[in-house]
């Protein structure tokens, strides 16, 4: 049985790399084949709308395919340290002001893993309005990929994503300050300077968000 499982999740993560290099291998061609800025920036653009949503509804729907009390958990999405050129550390640390997310226009990441919790949850936000609890509800955002990351408070965010009502207040950071010292292959999160480890990246989605994100940056201030 344990060589089954073993086998299983290294298919597992074989197909997330090879899904990983196929989508960066897309964009790779938009930016070749593609004369005009606009055009490239567009189709990057639908390529991460669509990324997101497949990551969100994914995170979302756990809970109808998992045990009673799901074990699954979503990290910080990015290393909380990174190095500069220099090899000086540098920690990734949130910005000062907050930022409105709107739960029925903004990619929220939430996943939720009380069955209990999750029913109540939506028949109470069906039945009324979402009400957004500043001592309950805690997420970050992070500006250049638009997502937002949910950390307390998952079951009434949940039910106000899909039933698209409410809005929340997010910690803000800003994702372009690693750009140029950080990179991922869909697995690991990796030091620009050196190719050194530093974290392991918890879905190959978020990879691939960050590094068309990249792009598409790299696009916009040239």
């Amino acid at each position: 049985m344990l060589r089954k499982l073993l086998k299983l999740n290294n298919f597992v993560k074989a197909t997330s790399t090879h899904e990983f290099n196929y989508a960066m291998e897309f964009a790779q061609e938009t930016l070749e084949e593609e004369s005009k800025k606009e055009n490239k920036i567009l189709i990057l653009n639908y390529m991460l709308d669509v990324i997101r949503e497949d990551l969100k509804s994914d995170l979302l729907s756990q809970i109808f395919y998992c045990e009673k009390y799901s074990s699954k958990k979503i990290n910080f999405p990015f290393p909380y340290n990174f190095y500069n050129k220099e090899g000086e550390e540098l920690n990734f640390s949130p910005e000062e002001e907050k930022i409105k997310v709107d739960l029925a226009e903004n990619c929220v990441l939430v996943l939720p893993w009380h069955r209990k919790r999750m029913r109540d949850n939506i028949k109470n936000i069906y039945r009324n309005e979402f009400m957004f609890d500043k001592q309950n509800h805690l997420a970050y955002f992070f500006t250049h990929i638009d997502i937002c990351y949910v950390y307390n408070g998952n079951h009434s965010i949940a039910s106000g994503i899909v039933f698209k009502r409410g809005c929340i207040e997010a910690k803000k950071y800003d994702v372009s300050k690693l750009f140029k010292h950080v990179y991922t292959d869909g697995s690991s999160w990796y030091n620009s300077h050196n190719d050194k480890k530093i974290a392991k990246l918890f879905d190959f989605r978020i990879g691939i968000i960050y590094e068309i994100s990249k792009l598409k940056y790299e696009l916009e201030i040239t």
